[in-house]
């Protein structure tokens, strides 16, 4: 049976029925051909799961019955990650957004630091949005999380080093300083806690944008002596940053 995000502003709940419209509608009735009489799982970043049947339609939306609402299993990230990812060329930043959803991260801000290529203006970024939007409910039905990336508006490299967070880290070609013992000093953080975790653009970060991070509590953090593609190096680097916050001690 399909697992489909349904945007929490496009449904209006009535009792057991519920009312789907605007993208989500769209999504169901023109990408997937759904029609009454047709059942799916629904689920919308609460931590429920939803099995409605399809009971009627409208030019601009569908009528549902809500079958069944259950508890989903809880497979989210203890701490709330933050990802500041400065904006690569192309559609990179697609496949990252795609990969990172799988993971549990919280929401994504695209960050302007020095070495970014990509001008953007405000339709463009817009847009983007709205894919990237798009791309991260994919991928959490993948995985089977509960919860849906918010996607930040972009987001200038000084403004975000300064944003208060229980821990920040930042990942540097040079850092000499594993993750794991960067991760170390964060052992008594509870549940919930604010992570921010800083990757950089095709070229890399500069040393005075590593200074200025250090300025406001970044600390940096090495993954390894390979340099690597920044749309894999996210992947990883998130992945290992909450596995390691997981399994400290």
């Amino acid at each position: 049976m399909r697992r489909i995000y349904l945007d929490p502003v496009d449904c209006e709940r009535d009792h057991s029925g519920i009312y789907i419209k605007g993208s989500s509608f769209h999504y169901l009735s023109n990408v997937l051909r759904m029609k009454e009489g047709d059942i799916f799982i629904g689920f919308d970043g609460s931590g429920y799961e939803y099995k409605i049947e399809i009971t009627s339609r409208d030019k601009r939306f569908f009528k549902g019955e809500i079958l069944n609402a259950e508890k989903v299993v809880n497979r989210e990230v203890l701490f709330d990650i933050v990802l500041f990812q400065s904006i690569p060329k192309g559609s990179k930043m697609d496949k990252i957004i795609s990969e990172i959803a799988q993971l549990g991260v919280k929401k994504v801000f695209p960050v302007i630091s020095n070495r970014v290529v990509p001008h953007l203006d405000k339709e463009s970024i817009q847009h983007k949005k709205g894919r990237w939007k798009r791309l991260a409910a994919e991928a959490s039905k993948i995985a089977g999380t509960d919860t849906v990336i918010d996607i930040g508006e972009p987001i200038g490299f000084e403004e975000a080093v300064k944003l208060p967070a229980d821990a920040k880290i930042i990942f540097w070609e040079k850092a000499i300083t594993s993750l794991k013992d960067v991760i170390k000093p964060f052992h008594e953080l509870k549940k919930g806690a604010d992570i921010h975790i800083f990757i950089g653009p095709e070229g890399g970060y500069g040393d005075e944008e590593i200074a200025l991070a250090e300025e406001y509590g970044v600390v940096n953090a090495s993954i390894g002596k390979r340099i690597l593609k920044v749309e894999t190096a996210s992947v990883i680097a998130v992945a290992l940053t909450i596995y390691e916050l997981e399994n400290t001690k």
